[in-house]
């Protein structure tokens, strides 16, 4: 097998692990237990957000860094699945956030990118699945070090600039202290490789903003103010068009659609979805 570039995780990062694993098997071992047999390729395994805000240290990271921390989570979660012999990916789904999150579209701004948010919505239209290069696996031609690199979506694939390896083989007896390294170009030299490479599947919905009383009549659905959200996994498909859903997800900057130019600094507000509820809202006929 070919050498790999070793993952170190940060202290940090253990701690969040750590809390993770401590959570599932407080919580959720019962309900993983009985997940056995399941014959799916992916599942979404909702974790309500009161119990995660049990443990005030992972509740701060899931707000602080969602991404990072529901990363770090599924892997832990995925290691709960092999060992309880559930062979499905599991996908976090954390559902029921407190009402600290709860936002309107209207009040969004570029200053919000990267937070946590809940909105209520109605799905004015929901656009054909796809898929996009979410972990790209390269390999170096010299030493046939593999290395991961993380993509982001509608951006340009990145790839390695340099073996970490083979650069420390080259400076090996060289008197770096006063070496001038501007003129020290190494040049990439990696291919990649497709088959080990990650496919996400993905969908795109937009939704417009709704307000509605304590009995869930609806009040008002506002085409003026229109998101885009971005389903994966196991949520591609399952959300229909002219339903109303509680959209939990992290507030994304993104470039316009309609772009001509590759440096265009315009953006656009959109929204990874982390997770749906369904709401029981009722339109006055």
């Amino acid at each position: 097998m070919p050498p790999s570039d070793p993952i170190d995780l940060g202290e940090k990062d253990k701690n969040v692990l750590a809390a993770w694993r401590l959570m599932f098997e407080k919580e959720y071992l019962a309900e993983i237990i009985d997940l056995k047999g399941l014959e799916m390729s992916v599942f979404g395994f909702e974790v309500q957000h009161e119990v995660l805000a049990r443990d005030n240290f992972l509740n701060t990271e899931f707000h602080l860094d969602p991404a990072r921390t529901l990363s770090i989570g599924n892997k832990v979660l995925k290691e709960q699945f092999d060992q309880n012999g559930v062979l499905a990916r599991p996908v976090i789904r954390v559902v029921n956030l407190s009402e600290n999150y709860h936002r309107t579209m209207e009040e969004l701004r570029m200053r919000d990118r990267d937070q946590l948010l809940t909105v209520d919505v109605k799905m004015a239209h929901v656009f054909h699945p796809y898929g996009w290069l979410k972990t790209a696996v390269y390999q170096c031609k010299d030493c046939d070090l593999v290395k991961e690199v993380q993509q982001r979506r509608a951006r340009q694939r990145e790839s390695p600039s340099v073996c970490k390896v083979c650069l420390q083989k080259s400076l090996e007896g060289i008197e770096t202290l006063n070496l001038p390294l501007t003129n020290f170009y190494p040049r990439p030299n990696f291919r990649m490789l497709t088959d080990e490479c990650y496919y996400e599947d993905v969908q795109d919905v937009s939704m417009h903003q709704i307000t509605y009383n304590t009995d869930h009549h609806l009040i008002q659905c506002n085409s003026s103010f229109e998101l885009i959200g971005t389903l994966s996994d196991d949520l591609v498909g399952e959300v229909e068009p002219s339903t109303f859903m509680r959209v939990n997800g992290i507030l994304r900057v993104q470039p316009i659609p309609t772009r001509t130019f590759a440096k265009d600094t315009r953006r656009l507000l959109s929204i990874d979805v982390l997770s749906v509820e369904p709401l029981p809202i009722k339109e006055n006929k």
